[in-house]
């Protein structure tokens, strides 16, 4: 019983660390799915549900790929993000998204924008 009760808020204390680390869209939106698996399994005891959105999410996270709620010039597909000064001509053609001046060294390499 204790584990049941202990295990989701270790589990999302640590997700919501790694999500402060390597911040992606995707990773926050499973993040979301992941409380859901945690209410689940306090109802129904079964893990193999949580284990897979947990490592889903943890990929999410990590992988160079995310997606932007921007609003691109153009067709849905994926452009580099460029983090710090950059030529302003490529950003206003919509061949690269601008990522900022931080540079953290987990930001995504491409970002899906729409």
């Amino acid at each position: 019983m204790k584990f049941r009760i202990l295990l989701g808020p270790v589990l999302l204390i640590a997700s919501l660390a790694v999500l402060l680390y390597s911040y992606r869209v995707s990773a926050a939106i499973m993040l979301f799915a992941l409380f859901a698996c945690y209410i689940h399994f306090l109802l129904t005891s079964k893990t193999i549900l949580l284990r897979w959105v947990f490592v889903s999410f943890l990929v999410l996270a990590f992988v160079p790929v995310d997606i932007s709620f921007k609003n691109y010039p153009g067709p849905p597909r994926f452009v580099p993000l460029v983090m710090g000064l950059t030529d302003g001509a490529a950003f206003q053609r919509g061949e690269v998204m601008l990522g900022g001046c931080m540079v953290r060294g987990t930001e995504p390499k491409w970002v899906f924008v729409w």
